[in-house]
C-alpha cells in the first residue's frame, strides 16, 4: 500500500476503535449501575463483528500470495455476516431492569453503528482489493453480491440461530435446516422478505457513505 493509503487506514481503523470502545464503554456504565450481564452478548457480536476487518487486512497485505489472499478473502466473507448482524440486535430494546429506555436505545443503536461502519469498512477494503485485481465494474458486483449473501446470513442467524463457524463444522445439518426451512411456504416469504429489505438497506447505506467527498470515501484506482 502506497503511503497515503496507509494514513486512510489507520485513521479508520482508529475511528472504528473509538466507536467501537464507545459501544464497550456504555455497555460497562450500564453493568456498573446495574450489576446485570444481560447484555453481554453485545460484546462478543461486536468481538465477531471485528474479526471482517482482521481478515480484510489480511488479504489486502502487500506481501500475501495469491491463494494467501483467497484464504483470508474467504474468511472475511464467511464472518462478514457477523458485522451487519448488531444492527438485528435492536430487537431486544425494551424495559429491562432499572435503567431508562433512552439509555438502552443509546447503547445498541452504538453497538449496531459500529457493526455496520466495521462491516463497510472491510469491504471498502476488499472491493479495493478487487477492483485492482480485475476491474471497476468486477469491484461493484463484488460489493451487490456480497450484501445479498451478507443479508441472508444475517436472516440465517438472528432467525434460524445459527453462527458462521456452523458452516465449518456442521455443514450438513446447517443446509438441511435451511433446505427445510424455504420449502415451508411462508417461511420462504418471510426469508425473501427480510433478505431483500436488509439488501436494499445495506446497498443504499453503503452507496451513500462511498457517494461522499473524495478525501472521506473513496476507493483507490
Amino acid at each position: 500500500m502506497s503511503q497515503t493509503s496507509t494514513k486512510h487506514t489507520l485513521l479508520l481503523l482508529a475511528a472504528l476503535l473509538f466507536t467501537s470502545s464507545l459501544a464497550g464503554a456504555i455497555w460497562f456504565v450500564r453493568f456498573a449501575y446495574t450489576g446485570s450481564i444481560v447484555f453481554i452478548f453485545l460484546l462478543w457480536n461486536l468481538f465477531l463483528a471485528w474479526l471482517p476487518v482482521l481478515f480484510a487486512l489480511l488479504a489486502r497485505r502487500h506481501r500475501a500470495s495469491r491463494l494467501g489472499r483467497w484464504v483470508w478473502g474467504g474468511l472475511w466473507l464467511l464472518f462478514f455476516p457477523n458485522a451487519p448482524y448488531l444492527l438485528t440486535d435492536l430487537l431486544h430494546l425494551g424495559q429491562i431492569g432499572h435503567v431508562p429506555l433512552w439509555y438502552d436505545l443509546i447503547m445498541l443503536l452504538t453497538f449496531a453503528l459500529a457493526g455496520l461502519f466495521l462491516g463497510f469498512a472491510s469491504l471498502f477494503w476488499l472491493q479495493d482489493l478487487v477492483t485492482k485485481t480485475w476491474n471497476q465494474l468486477t469491484g461493484w458486483l463484488f460489493v451487490l453480491v456480497v450484501l445479498g449473501l451478507s443479508s441472508f446470513g444475517v436472516y440465517i442467524g438472528r432467525f434460524l440461530r445459527w453462527n458462521s463457524w456452523d458452516l465449518l463444522l456442521n455443514p450438513t445439518v446447517l443446509l438441511r435446516d435451511l433446505a427445510d426451512h424455504l420449502l415451508v411456504r411462508s417461511q420462504f416469504v418471510e426469508t425473501a422478505a427480510v433478505t431483500l429489505l436488509l439488501t436494499a438497506v445495506f446497498i443504499g447505506s453503503y452507496f451513500i457513505i462511498f457517494a461522499l467527498p473524495p478525501q472521506l470515501a473513496r476507493v483507490e484506482q
